[in-house]
């Protein structure tokens, strides 16, 4: 009797602590407002893009991973990587995509250099502190240096090129340097137009510096999968306004529930 009482106690212990690994474990995210969030048809509500959502939509999605200056890394992520022509990592959930959008646009004659992948968090430490101290050299205040860098540069621990899920892409014809002008060279419209259909965002669009606090960068794209990157291109969305979208949907559920 003893026996089987400490069997059903140790039984009962090892659920609770399973059941505790997954609560600490658990997907929470620092996300805009829902009511903030800002569709490019203005006539739509949120209501309406919530219905809309594919089910497959998981806060816990692995390539929708959410880093920014609210939601920042404690420590650089697993990553399997394969290399670009020039040796950069990325994952390698997007080398097909990836390459495949790259041939769709060759076809059209559009070519890209690829200029930057995966960066770990002491990398990424190292490019904020190099734009940082090139304003101080310019004759900046400290104070201007760093407003100037947190406009296109995230915090060491705050940039999805940790993912492994974010790219940096030029046209050939444009080189290597990166400049907002980019935006009208036509291989650069080309990618805006034509990345989501291969499961790529641009992932920092303009006017919506407010809610992803960089400033827009038409060179930057992120992969989340084709399903998620149809709807937040149809609707003009970033990141954190989709994954907010999917948080209201989630609550609204467990209310109705309850």
């Amino acid at each position: 009797m003893k026996n089987k009482i400490f069997t059903l106690f140790v039984l009962l212990l090892s659920i609770l602590c399973v059941s505790n690994i997954h609560a600490q474990t658990e997907t929470t995210y620092q996300l805009p407002d829902v009511d903030a969030i800002r569709p490019s048809d203005d006539s739509i509500t949120i209501d309406q893009l919530i219905e809309e959502l594919p089910e497959s939509a998981s806060i816990d999605n692995p390539l929708l991973f959410l880093v920014n200056r609210d939601n920042l890394l404690e420590y650089d992520p697993y990553i399997p990587f394969v290399y670009s022509e020039n040796g950069q990592p990325y994952h390698e959930a997007m080398a097909t995509p990836l390459a495949e959008m790259r041939a769709a646009a060759a076809e059209v004659g559009y070519y890209y250099n690829f200029i930057s992948g995966y960066r770990s968090i002491a990398e990424q430490a190292f490019n904020y502190e190099s734009r940082f101290n090139s304003y101080l050299y310019e004759g900046y205040s400290e104070a201007d240096a760093q407003y100037m860098t947190d406009q296109y540069v995230a915090p060491s621990n705050g940039s999805e090129h940790t993912t492994g899920l974010a790219i940096d892409l030029l046209g050939a014809e444009f080189g290597y340097e990166l400049y907002v002008s980019y935006q009208y060279e036509p291989s650069a419209q080309w990618l805006a137009e034509n990345a989501h259909h291969y499961g790529f965002i641009l992932r920092y669009l303009e006017g919506k510096t407010d809610i992803t606090k960089i400033n827009f960068e038409p060179w930057h794209f992120r992969y989340v999968g084709v399903e998620h990157a149809e709807f937040i291109h149809k609707h003009g969305l970033v990141l954190e306004e989709y994954i907010a979208l999917i948080q209201e949907r989630d609550n609204r559920q467990k209310l109705n529930q309850n």
